[in-house]
């Protein structure tokens, strides 16, 4: 790794070695999930990517995904937010030898109500940040609709939205403080709602 001029060209002092075992680049807008499949990873059947946690992590311990072997993204910024993210989390877990904080409680996310799939399925409270970027699509056009998000039966968020369409993903950011006030947190709703 290295910086590069105006010219394309390595910056000399810039370099930097990262020792690892494997590292696999899906490269493409689709890529295949052949891989996730033969390693036992559990796949989303709308996004057909890999089914993560808030640290980006899979079913099979230590291995995480991001960028579009998750999900089709918009922007390439949110493929380098994520890939940050699931970096961060997969050097964490090599660290700690894999051991992970079992104090958290595992809250599910469930996509209603014109929502299709959300990246993450799932937030551990003891494993996530401050604040978890959950990204979305939804499956028609709405117009002056709201994105709502409820812990179980309490609102936490209810943003209007002049257009949402199928074509472009939307975001909610959930922040931990809001998630461990309440006791015994189930399930995270998020869907789109009438004006």
């Amino acid at each position: 790794l290295a910086q590069v001029d105006e010219h394309n060209k390595p910056i000399e002092g810039t370099e930097e070695f990262y020792e690892c075992d494997t590292l696999l680049l899906s490269c493409g807008l689709i890529p295949e999930n052949e891989i996730s499949k033969t390693a036992g990873v559990e796949l989303n059947p709308v996004t057909s990517g890999p089914v993560v946690n808030e640290s980006l992590e899979t079913n099979v311990p230590g291995v995480f995904a991001c960028g579009n072997v998750l999900h089709v993204h918009d922007l390439v910024d949110y493929v380098s937010e994520e890939a940050t993210v699931a970096g961060r989390h997969a050097a964490e877990y090599v660290k700690n030898g894999g051991d992970k904080s079992d104090d958290g409680k595992e809250i599910s996310i469930t996509a209603t109500g014109g929502v299709r799939y959300t990246v993450p399925s799932t937030i551990n409270t003891a494993q996530m940040d401050d604040t978890v970027t959950v990204r979305f699509r939804v499956g028609a056009v709405y117009k002056n609709c709201y994105i709502a998000v409820y812990l179980d039966d309490k609102q936490l968020q209810h943003r209007k939205h002049p257009v949402m369409a199928p074509g472009e993903m939307e975001q909610v950011v959930l922040k931990k403080k809001q998630l461990i006030e309440t006791e015994n947190p189930r399930t995270i709703t998020i869907k789109i709602e009438e004006a």
